[in-house]
């Protein structure tokens, strides 16, 4: 019963090998394709919002100017809320 199970594994074994070479002989280098965004680039443009350079995998400067013209709005937003809710708090309490 042993020699079953172990020739059932072994040839489990054998089969996966077998289906990696044939992957790995039809897969095209990496050279060939243009990669996806690794999870740091797709966090550093903002889930694909901002222009990134293929070539040095890095934020163009029009991709900077959009970014950071993005984050100071939402920090003018933000101090604006805080400002109006100030304002609230020290005129009805």
């Amino acid at each position: 019963m042993w020699e079953k199970i172990k020739g059932y594994f072994q040839n489990k074994l054998t089969q996966h090998r077998e289906k990696k070479a044939r992957l790995a002989a039809v897969k095209p280098n990496l050279e060939q394709l243009n990669p996806p965004l690794t999870r740091k680039e797709y966090r550093l443009t903002g889930r694909g919002k901002y222009e990134l350079d293929p070539q040095t995998r890095k934020l163009t400067p029009f991709g900077l100017t959009t970014r950071l013209k993005h984050k100071l709005n939402i920090a003018i937003l933000v101090l604006c809320v805080l400002i109006v809710l100030t304002y609230v708090i020290l005129i009805f309490f």
